[in-house]
């Protein structure tokens, strides 16, 4: 054969693996930003286009938007949790309602970074006031586009099949359950970018059969914004770590040679080295969890372990009194059932309350819970029922003067919501789906024919479906009933996005002819 036959031959097998999956690198680049700008621009449609879309304050908003001496405009008379108020005017605060209310200590979270670069850009967009909302949505809308565009560039297949992928992670998150926090006081807008980005940071790092320094770096990133956004994402740290040592940092010898006259210890401390990197960061991430965890305010930990006894524990407990003396409080705070530490008739208004203080611990508390398996049914059950209602009525979604009522929501995009609310007749279909993912994502991870890029998709898969099942008990031991609906978003973000990976993970795992033709180029 010819030099001239052989370059026509590696064309022609070049131009057939382009057709049946992989495409050319350029025209992957303009894809990745062609969907990085058409996402971004949907975004900004469906919070902007009509009138401006978000979510009011429920009373917490005081915490975060005060570190940047702001006050919301809405007046005092009126509910601020009725209608969205998105411009905040400057504000001196001097120690009355500053930070944690009751207490005034500070909030931390990775969503300040986001509040401080949307008060430089307000006067740069022209909007009225010290920071406006708006700009917090569109610097948030410009992120999610970028990340679209990653996913773009990092999933495996056809572009075709990255395109209605990375469509089903936009329609998840342009929904109108997660969509809204764009423009809220809140911090679960970072947590969400977080999450998101998580997924093509993981699709990187798997990405070659060593683990890729980049994505050791962008997975990190991804995990530490998610995890400081709200301290409930804290459940992110082990999946995290199982993601980081999941492969080798750099290639291992081959078995033989690596089985040939090694001890057990010299295994181990080549499987260290071969990991440094990613021992690395895991640790870091492990040190920025407990410093986190240990940052924040008191006042809050108090209200979270509060409400898990008296407005989760007491009230679905058939004997609420045998629960007081199990946990070593006095069974004459019964009447305290049913009441959050600011109510007229809470436990803290009591004389049994500094003696509760004193007996009964937030370890305590989980393993009274864990020690009654029946009682976890029921709470698990009622956190499936709790993922159902996506949309939160007690917050609107308008701004005052719009011509909606008050607490009125917007379902401009919905697709999720609706799924969701279809779900609330049949519940334990969630959990089936979950198992059901995890499944399709260990299947696909450990196909030996599988392209690298395919492999991670399945790795990626059951890396977020873990990390479902950690959030929802974590949500479900501690938070409890108190405001589930709110506390269970995460769970029901990462779930939505499951069901496109799903369907990736399907895709792939039926198309052997591609992966196996790309693993031979």
């Amino acid at each position: 054969m010819t030099t001239y036959d052989a370059r026509a031959a590696l064309g022609r097998a070049s131009a057939r693996l382009q057709l049946v999956g992989e495409p050319s690198r350029q025209a992957v680049r303009t894809a990745a930003v062609a969907a990085g700008i058409l996402w971004t621009a949907v975004m900004l449609l469906r919070l902007m286009l009509g009138g401006v879309v978000g979510m009011g304050d429920d009373g917490n908003a005081g915490r975060l938007l005060s570190w940047f001496g702001v006050v919301s405009t809405h007046p005092w008379d009126a509910l601020p949790s009725a209608h969205l108020y998105p411009t905040w005017v400057p504000h001196t605060y001097y120690g009355e309602t500053w930070g944690v209310k009751e207490s005034g200590e500070p909030y931390y979270t990775s969503q300040m970074l986001v509040l401080g670069l949307a008060k430089a850009l307000t006067p740069v967009l022209g909007l009225p006031g010290a920071l406006d909302l708006r700009a917090v949505g569109v610097l948030l809308a410009l992120a999610f586009g970028a990340i679209i565009a990653l996913l773009v560039a990092l999933l495996p297949g056809p572009l075709w099949l990255r395109l209605v992928v990375t469509a089903g992670f936009g329609l998840v998150m342009c929904d109108s359950a997660f969509a809204d926090f764009f423009i809220s006081p809140y911090s679960e807008p970072a947590g969400l970018i977080g999450l998101l980005l998580l997924c093509p940071a993981l699709l990187l790092l798997w990405r070659r059969r060593a683990s890729s320094l980049g994505g050791i770096v962008l997975t990190t990133a991804a995990v530490l914004f998610a995890m400081t956004a709200k301290t409930q994402l804290i459940s992110l740290l082990p999946v995290a770590v199982l993601a980081l040592l999941w492969l080798p940092g750099r290639q291992q010898k081959s078995k033989r040679q690596a089985s040939t006259g090694d001890g057990r210890q010299q295994r181990f401390i080549r499987w260290l080295v071969v990991r440094w990197p990613a021992l690395v960061a895991s640790v870091l991430l492990c040190g920025v969890a407990v410093g986190f965890t240990a940052t924040q305010p008191k006042r809050l930990n108090e209200i979270v372990w509060y409400d898990s006894v008296f407005v989760e524990m007491l009230p679905h407990s058939p004997d609420p009194v045998g629960d007081l003396r199990a946990l070593g409080a006095d069974p004459r705070l019964i009447s305290a059932m049913n009441t959050t530490m600011v109510s007229e008739h809470s436990a803290p208004k009591t004389p049994y309350w500094d003696a509760y203080q004193q007996h009964v611990t937030p370890a305590k508390i989980l393993l009274h819970v864990l020690g009654n398996p029946g009682r976890m049914i029921a709470m698990a059950a009622r956190g499936l029922q709790g993922m159902s209602r996506l949309t939160l009525h007690s917050i609107g979604a308008y701004p005052a003067g719009s011509g909606h009522p008050a607490f009125a929501k917007e379902h401009r995009i919905a697709v999720v919501t609706d799924i969701f609310e279809g779900l609330r007749a049949v519940p334990v279909l969630i959990p089936l789906f979950w198992l059901g993912t995890v499944a399709l994502g260990a299947a696909l991870a450990s196909r030996t024919w599988a392209r690298q890029s395919a492999r991670a998709v399945g790795r990626m898969t059951v890396c977020l479906v873990l990390a479902v099942m950690l959030q929802f008990w974590m949500v479900v031991l501690t938070e409890g009933a108190s405001d589930l609906d709110k506390h269970l978003i995460f769970i029901d973000f990462l779930t939505a996005l499951c069901m496109p990976l799903a369907a990736l993970c399907l895709c792939l795992l039926f198309r052997r002819e591609y992966s196996a033709a790309a693993q031979q180029a």
